[in-house]
């Protein structure tokens, strides 16, 4: 049977095959070669497999921390025993975190010592991870870990089942637990982007463990014998030493980052003969910033444009396409083996003309299965015959290059991190001194948009800082406005739905697009 049916099998496969390789590592923390990775995921399974009184019950098993060598430990135990992995988002409020805890039916959670409080509990006086589960008091990890063998566990997870659910923000303000079953991972892989990754090249990750780029790329690597060497500081001081120490051959990245190393002063002092290839997605990048990076990495460029619901990348602009320059660097690219995608009408669902915008749709195996437990979440954006609209707005040109230019969703996307305005505007209705209010992207120099609220007051003379400083106590700082307009009314239709396109024309009036 092909190993790459899931994540386990693709981890046994790799420890036989290279079992000295590097699978995984975090720059400067741990690394764990494919064998020790295995060894140490045996491990763990073999704790899931007792946690509950029937092992073929087990559901799903949480993790929130930092390092990727510990998630991917979990990752692929949960994997071994049939079990959903979730990784948690640490930046959460203790608020958010317990709404995804209720949600996800887990029955173990591996918790680094620094976000026990959004679990309830105290930063622990050791520093050491925790286990958590129902009904239990938090155990040491590592003490409950070692009563337990390295035994082979045989990957018990089959095509069909969920291999990965990762949490993101509803459109009502619920958050989502986007289920990605092994067959959809296993479509990621047999889609044949253009990058030339091989067993034994090392891929550099900055994305976190809770973003389908930071989860995605631990499996894709592990999929084709390839190492991801994660780094947890994207500053150019940290981050050009490790391109250019010769410890990785591709890197992940965003346009935002790109810039920030290559304007960085010891950019050109060093050379980067390992790195083949820089991979980046979140937006466009610049001809100018393409440029200056062909020139001082002297790599190969591309743009991958995909999503949670998606597991991997809908389209991609590749190194030859970065190679002509020109206005081709504003397109997203063309689709990936394996994946269809058009622009329809979203109100009629009629494929439109090329040169027209629409919404963007997709279909592929590499589709998600499901909301957990919000069947309607899915209804509304999957089509009988298994289209997904990504509530994109984009437009296709006689080539077929996709070009992105607005979201027919409200949703910002703010250096990498997705946030729903209406989670935002509830916590703002909350206030007592805020009558209405609305929150919209603006763009910001580094991080693409960033969030802006635009409020009613019910009272003169309030101090935005206090807004400010109230959605911070109820949310993630990344969803928290960082600059607040107050204004008389905010402008509606007769209907009485809000105008947020009237409220972002003025800020994006100097801008091409009407979305970073």
């Amino acid at each position: 049977m092909d190993h790459h049916y899931s994540i386990g099998r693709m981890l046994e496969y790799w420890s036989q095959e290279r079992p000295d390789s590097l699978g995984i590592a975090v720059e400067g923390v741990a690394a764990h070669t494919f064998g020790e990775w295995y060894r140490h995921s045996s491990r763990l399974a073999n704790g899931f497999a007792v946690l509950v009184p029937d092992s073929a019950t087990i559901r799903g098993v949480g993790f929130a921390g930092k390092s990727a060598v510990s998630w991917g430990v979990v990752l692929a135990a949960a994997s071994l025993v049939k079990a959903t992995a979730t990784p948690l988002n640490w930046r959460l409020s203790r608020r958010e975190m317990q709404e995804i805890v209720a949600d996800a039916n887990l029955d173990a959670i591996v918790v680094e010592a620094e976000f026990m409080p959004q679990f309830g509990y105290p930063v622990p006086e050791d520093g050491r991870t925790r286990l958590l589960v129902p009904d239990a008091q938090p155990q040491d990890f590592e003490n409950w870990l070692a009563q337990f063998s390295e035994e082979p566990v045989t990957p018990a997870a089959g095509p069909d089942d969920i291999a990965l659910m990762v949490y993101t923000s509803g459109t009502s303000g619920r958050p989502k637990g986007v289920q990605l079953s092994n067959r959809a991972i296993a479509a990621n892989l047999a889609s044949n982007p253009p990058w030339q990754i091989h067993p034994g090249d090392v891929v550099m990750v900055p994305a976190p463990n809770f973003h389908i780029s930071g989860t995605g790329w631990i499996f894709y690597c592990l999929g084709l014998g390839a190492g991801s060497h994660h780094v947890l500081d994207v500053r150019p001081e940290l981050v050009l030493p490790v391109l250019a120490g010769g410890a990785v051959n591709h890197a992940l990245t965003v346009p935002a980052v790109v810039q920030m190393l290559v304007e960085h002063e010891s950019a050109r002092r060093s050379t980067y003969p390992e790195l083949r290839t820089l991979i980046y997605g979140g937006s466009p990048m610049s001809p100018t910033v393409a440029s200056v990076a062909q020139d001082v990495f002297g790599c190969d460029l591309m743009q991958a444009y995909g999503m949670t619901e998606t597991c991997g990348p809908i389209t991609i602009l590749d190194a030859e396409d970065h190679r002509g320059g020109g206005l081709l660097l504003a397109s997203a690219g063309r689709p990936v083996r394996g994946v269809e995608m058009g622009v329809f009408d979203p109100v009629t669902g009629e494929r439109v003309s090329v040169g027209a915008t629409g919404e963007v749709w997709t279909r592929s195996e590499m589709l998600l299965t499901g909301y957990h437990n919000q069947p309607d979440e899915l209804a509304a954006v999957l089509s009988g015959d298994g289209w997904f609209r990504t509530g994109d707005a984009g437009y296709l040109d006689e080539d077929g290059y996709l070009f992105l230019c607005d979201r027919v969703k409200d949703m910002i996307v703010s250096g990498g991190e997705n946030v729903y305005p209406v989670e935002v505007e509830n916590v703002l209705m909350a206030h007592p001194a805020v009558r209405d209010a609305a929150v919209i992207a603006v763009p910001h120099e580094r991080w693409g948009e960033t969030v802006k609220a635009v409020i009613v007051p019910t009272r003169e003379g309030l101090d935005v800082s206090d807004v400010i400083s109230y959605c911070r106590q109820h949310l993630a700082h990344y969803k928290c406005p960082t600059s607040v307009d107050i204004v008389a009314e905010l402008p509606r239709n007769p209907s009485g739905k809000l105008l947020k396109r009237e409220l972002r024309r003025p800020y994006w009036a100097q801008h091409e697009r009407g979305i970073a």
